[in-house]
């Protein structure tokens, strides 16, 4: 297998990771929380499966960003 665009395979591993990441922390932030507070709540942690949401979003845009760049600079150079 050969990897075409160095770029958007790194963004997608770091994706993964940033999947991963957050599965394991969402687990262990409701274990921790439930054992601080005593009994079983929904409180912000929760929350977190949407921070890593976002996370992947900002890697993306970045990700469409220098593709745009790369693409408008290899055009201008064509004229």
């Amino acid at each position: 297998m050969k990897i075409v665009n160095k770029k958007k395979f790194i963004v997608r591993i770091i994706e993964l990771l940033v999947i991963i990441a957050t599965i394991i922390l969402t687990i262990k932030a409701i274990a921790y929380a439930t054992a601080i507070r005593g009994y079983k709540a929904y409180g912000g942690e929760y929350l977190i499966p949407i921070l890593g949401l976002i996370i992947i979003l900002v890697l993306e845009v970045i990700l469409e960003e220098s593709e745009e760049k790369k693409n408008q600079k290899s055009n201008g150079k064509k004229r």
